[in-house]
């Protein structure tokens, strides 16, 4: 199908970088040279990675949303490169004439290609040509289609044309001399030009009104490029200038103009804006600037006589792959997939929506700031979520897993692992082997499933669901309302304080509902029940059962077998025997009291039983909703602040302690605390011991102390103090942070804005 535009004049050529994913260097950029030999280079560094041969001069490139391929314009030809290997992966489609611009939708599923006399339509995945649109005329002036794909921009030589390509229409034609860029945001109505007189303009792409104007200076216009959040465009040098220039598209304004490389300059913007490349024209070089400061960062030298002509960096997600050796690999800012594949890994996904694939060996993963994915393969390995929704999967190996804050899912699969969901409402499942299973953090956990083997499972804080599975195993609700099944096995269950659910299921099990109005089921197997203090329900089931109803006006089912039933506490209980031979233990058979059936085979009085509850094996301390001062006890306590502005000091022992909502100041005091600042700017301070500490939201100030500590800023403009010992600190994903270590071997993980003292011995960024 073919369809006609007015006549249209294009007034230079262009090319395009595009990124990529090479083995072992990560997030990559294409770039368009003007040789047959496009350069690949490095994200993260200096180095040219590759130059594949395509057969043609490059005038133009883009990169599929996933940045798993390039298409690059290699004369006549539109050639495809495969993102993993850095190589031509042999699909290429001959268009007629030379190539000049390419762009494509933002599903990925189609390429336009701008060559003189016609824009083409093509097929992303099959490099089949759909459409073609005649232009009479047309030559090599700046074009952009909308992420949709719907509306192409072409400027001409005193016009900037707006066309429906769905239609088949123009929309527009708006007269405007010295067209430099073109871009589309990635929402909005608004297209953005950029004039060789130093001038932004937008426009409505469906009327073509002009909705603003921002005056960027003399020797702009060379390139144009808008941030990914919209509010930001970067508008590269004019020939033979080195001025680029950043706008403020909310507020319409020049925010700054900084040095960088000789144009015409084309600029473009990393996935998550905290970089931007330049393609430096007249310079031969890449020039790197913070997406932040704007601050030029590095220049990259292509050497051999190239003449970069546009850029784009890598959407989607970058793949770093190790060695079979030990690798120690941080990922970039952005999404990443990190594959360590032999040896004993330590491998980090730092910022962006990360995979991380330990492979065979002994690894140690983490993921970061965002929702990641961790999976230690074969090995017995170590994977921290830290912040965000994470999946975790073990693997083989005896693995460790700890979830961080954000509601996560572990998973150990085979081997006797340890899974710790931390902060949030998480699924924990642990899989063939004896697992180990304990949330430390705060939070309701929808499951908490030790699979097959002989498991031990803390639910801990909050109301969980614990599920044990086959095996002989260990299970303990704690604070919360639980939902307990001990599965197949002989197991032994608490609910711990509070009003549980609890079933037995096959097996000899022990069964404690202790305080609160707790169900309790034995089903199958000789049974011992205890529902300790409150109005509980408890049933054997069948087996021979021995069946303590603790303190409190309880129903008690004995179930067929020959069970022993204790009901034995001044509080009016109701027993059903069932079939099989039964003795019960009663204060009395008055009738106002506890109310048995006929079929209890045997009845004896005793003295009334004091109650069976668990002390508790810490203080709990609980604030108000004001300006509260809480201290602990020399041993292990619990002490949460609530609202208000609180002063929490926890003393001796390993604590808990957290501030909650507020601008709390809190005390680890001696021993291995963890401190959690929640909401507010919070004062955080570990003392002696080797503490956890997390910032979460506010501008807080962290101090470790004495000790190994573990520090999380998190959200804010923190300032942090490791202390005296080996600590290692994360203040990636918040503000602009401030660090200083102190004594010891430290370990810092920061973004490319936070403020890292000399005396830190390793910084990751």
């Amino acid at each position: 199908m073919h369809r006609r535009l007015p006549l249209l004049t294009f007034l230079a050529c262009a090319g395009a970088i595009a990124a990529t994913a090479p083995a072992a260097h990560a997030r990559v950029a294409v770039v368009a040279t003007g040789d047959d030999r496009p350069a690949i280079t490095a994200f993260g560094g200096t180095d040219v990675v590759a130059r594949p041969d395509v057969g043609g001069a490059t005038r133009a490139v883009t990169a599929s949303p996933d940045g798993a391929r390039a298409f690059v314009a290699a004369d006549r030809r539109m050639v495809r490169i495969d993102l993993t290997t850095n190589e031509a992966a042999g699909g290429t489609v001959d268009l007629g004439s030379n190539v000049v611009h390419l762009d494509i939708s933002g599903d990925g599923g189609r390429i336009f290609a701008a060559r003189r006399g016609a824009i083409d339509i093509i097929d992303a995945t099959t490099l089949e040509r759909i459409d073609t649109v005649e232009v009479d005329g047309y030559r090599y002036g700046p074009f952009a289609v909308s992420n949709d794909g719907t509306i192409a921009a072409l400027g001409l030589e005193r016009d900037l044309v707006l066309y429906d390509l769905a239609a088949g229409e123009q929309l527009a034609e708006v007269n405007l001399t010295r067209i430099g860029a073109i871009a589309f945001p990635s929402s909005g109505d608004t297209v953005w030009v950029a004039t060789t007189r130093g001038v932004l303009y937008g426009f409505d792409r469906d009327s073509g009104a002009r909705d603003a104007r921002i005056d960027m200076g003399d020797g702009t216009g060379g390139g144009l490029v808008i941030n990914p959040d919209g509010d930001r465009a970067a508008v590269g040098p004019g020939r033979g200038e080195d001025a680029l220039a950043i706008a403020d598209l909310v507020e319409e304004e020049l925010v700054t103009r900084v040095h960088t490389g000789k144009g015409e300059g084309a600029p473009d913007y990393s996935g998550d804006g905290s970089r931007i490349f330049v393609a430096d024209r007249a310079s031969g070089t890449v020039s790197v600037h913070s997406g932040f400061t704007y601050k030029r960062l590095r220049v990259q030298n292509l050497g051999d006589g190239s003449v970069p002509r546009d850029l784009r960096i890598q959407p989607g997600l970058a793949v770093i792959r190790g060695t079979e050796g030990p690798d120690d690999i941080t990922g970039t800012r952005g999404p990443d997939q990190i594959e360590g594949l032999g040896g004993d890994d330590a491998l980090s996904g730092f910022r962006g929506a990360d995979i991380v694939l330990g492979g065979p060996g002994n690894d140690r993963l983490s993921g970061g700031s965002s929702s990641d994915v961790l999976d230690g393969g074969e090995g017995s390995d170590r994977l921290s979520g830290q912040v965000g929704d994470d999946q975790l999967q073990g693997g083989l190996g005896d693995d460790q897993l700890f979830g961080g804050t954000g509601n996560d899912t572990l998973d150990g699969s085979e081997g006797a692992d340890y899974l710790d969901g931390g902060d949030g409402d998480d699924v924990a499942r642990g899989g063939a082997g004896n697992d180990r299973i304990v949330e430390t953090g705060l939070g309701n956990d929808s499951l908490l499933d030790g699979g097959e083997g002989d498991d031990y499972i803390d639910g801990n804080r909050g109301s969980d669901e614990l599920f044990g599975g086959p095996g002989d195993d260990t299970l303990l609700g704690r604070t919360g309302s639980e939902l307990i099944d001990g599965g197949t096995g002989n197991d032994a269950i608490d609910g711990g304080p509070a009003g549980d659910r609890i079933f037995g299921r096959d097996g000899n099990d022990s069964l404690r509902g202790d305080a609160g109005r707790d169900t309790i089921y034995g089903a199958d197997g000789n049974d011992t029940m205890d529902g300790g203090s409150g109005d509980d329900y408890l049933t054997g089931g069948f087996g021979n059962d021995v069946i303590v109803a603790g303190p409190g006006a309880d129903d008690v089912r004995g179930g067929p077998g020959d069970d022993v039933i204790y009901v034995a506490d001044n509080e009016r209980d109701t027993v059903t025997c069932n079939s099989g031979y039964d003795i019960v233990y009663t204060e009395s058979t008055a009738p106002d009291r506890d109310q048995l059936t006929e079929s209890c085979e045997e009845v004896r009085l005793i003295a009334p039983q004091p109650s069976t509850d668990a002390p508790s094996e810490f203080n709990i301390i609980r604030g108000t909703d004001g300006n509260d001062t809480l201290f602990g006890t020399e041993a292990d306590d619990e002490v949460f602040g609530y609202d208000g502005n609180d002063g929490l000091f926890g003393n001796g022992g390993s604590d808990y302690l957290d501030g909650e909502n507020g601008n709390d100041t809190l005390h680890g005091g001696a021993g291995d605390d963890q401190v959690y600042g929640r909401q507010g700017n919070d004062v955080l301070l570990g003392n002696e011991g080797n503490d956890y500490i997390e910032g979460a939201r506010g501008d807080d100030l962290i101090n470790g102390g004495p000790g190994d500590d573990v520090i999380f800023a998190n959200a804010g403009d923190d300032r942090v103090s490791g202390g005296e010992g080996d600590d290692r600190i994360n203040v990636i994903g918040g503000g602009r942070d401030r660090v200083k270590c102190g004594p010891g071997e430290d370990t810092v993980f920061a973004g490319p804005e936070d403020i890292i003292a000399d005396d830190c011995e390793e910084v990751r960024r």
